[in-house]
C-alpha cells in the first residue's frame, strides 16, 4: 500500500476565471447572443461556464474591444484600465 499524500480543502472557493481575451471571444461569436451586460448569473444561463462556480473574477491578459458592463466579484488593476479604455464598464460586487 502506498502511503496517502496532501490533502483536499473542504471549503474551496469556486472562483471562475475569465482573462479578457476570453470574454472578447465569447462576444465574437454570434451563437452566444451577448448583451452589453456580463455577469456569473447569464454566464450561466448561456452555459459558458460551469454551474459549480459561485464567484467571478476577471484578469487582464489580452484585448478587449467592445464595450460592455460588466459585474465581477474580483478584478485585477490591469483588467479594470484595458475595459475601461475600452468605454466599458466594471462592477465590483460584495457578497
Amino acid at each position: 500500500r502506498l502511503p496517502k499524500r496532501g490533502f483536499k480543502s473542504l471549503n474551496k472557493n469556486n472562483i471562475a476565471i475569465l482573462n479578457l481575451s476570453k470574454i472578447q471571444s465569447m462576444l465574437d461569436k454570434p451563437k452566444n447572443n451577448l448583451k452589453n451586460t456580463l455577469d456569473l448569473k447569464i454566464l450561466k444561463e448561456k452555459n459558458l461556464i460551469k454551474k459549480k462556480y459561485l464567484k467571478l473574477k476577471i484578469l487582464g491578459s489580452g484585448e478587449i474591444k467592445k464595450n460592455i458592463e460588466i459585474s465581477a466579484n474580483f478584478a485585477s488593476k490591469q483588467a479594470l484600465t484595458k475595459i475601461e479604455k475600452a468605454g466599458g464598464k466594471i462592477s465590483i460586487v460584495k457578497k
